[in-house]
């Protein structure tokens, strides 16, 4: 019996904040400023696995004053 567990493919903005040990309102900072990927499901947001893994790799891009204000 194979108790393979499928990849994750999309994550949660909390559950993305976990899984790169950094706070939620930094996963929205980046997803408002257009820094992250996501989709939207109905009224919910989802990150690709493969951005969070590139965040990973590449670590938090800083976010200014300016990017903020102007998301």
């Amino acid at each position: 019996m194979d108790n393979h567990t499928p990849e994750k493919l999309l994550y949660s903005p909390n559950s993305a904040a976990i899984a790169l040990d950094v706070s939620r309102s930094s996963i929205y900072a980046l997803m408002k400023a257009g820094l992250i990927r996501y989709v939207k499901f109905s009224n919910e947001r989802r990150i690709p696995a493969e951005e969070v893994k590139r965040l990973a790799a590449e670590g938090m891009p800083i976010i200014s004053k300016v990017q903020q204000e102007e998301a």
